[in-house]
This record gives structure tokens, sequence and C-alpha cells, in this order.
């Protein structure tokens, strides 16, 4: 997985942060979880990496729900142009 080369992620003062995709002129939000996940692929972690990162990072989080939780923030960020297989 990669990043788009071009998006800028700024992290807020509050710890969520906010990611401009030059390409397509559009910006999306990210919460704290959001902000840790996108620092965690820009350091080249895998979605198995990310899983566990998030389960020791988060009291109470199971597997399931970090699994899903990496899933949809992925699938998102495809959506959006902002991440790619290669």
């Amino acid at each position: 997985m990669k990043l788009n080369p071009f998006a800028v992620m700024a992290e807020q003062f509050d710890g969520t942060g906010l990611v401009f995709n030059p390409e397509s002129n559009a910006a999306i939000s990210l919460n704290k979880t959001g902000v840790y996940l996108w620092n965690r692929l820009k350091e080249g972690a895998t979605e198995a990496d990310m899983i566990a990162g998030l389960i020791e990072k988060y009291d109470g989080v199971t597997e399931g729900k970090a699994a899903a939780d990496v899933k949809t923030f992925l699938e998102e960020l495809r959506s959006r142009a902002l991440l790619s297989e290669d």
C-alpha cells in the first residue's frame, strides 16, 4: 500500500487531522485514530501492523473491531484516490 505522494496531512492541535489532495482539490478530516493510521501508513505499516497497533494503543479494542476499523479506513482512502496498492 502506498499513500498518494501529493496528498498532505496536517495534524491539528487536538490530535485530529486534515488531509488535502491537490489532484482532486478535496479535503477530508481525520479523527485521532485516523491520524494514527495515516502516520503508520507513511511509515510503511501493513494492514496487520495497523490492526496490532490499534489493539496495543487503545484499551479494550478487540482484534475484530480493529480489523473492521482499519478496513473501513483503507477503503475510504482508496475511494478518494489517497491510497494505491503499488
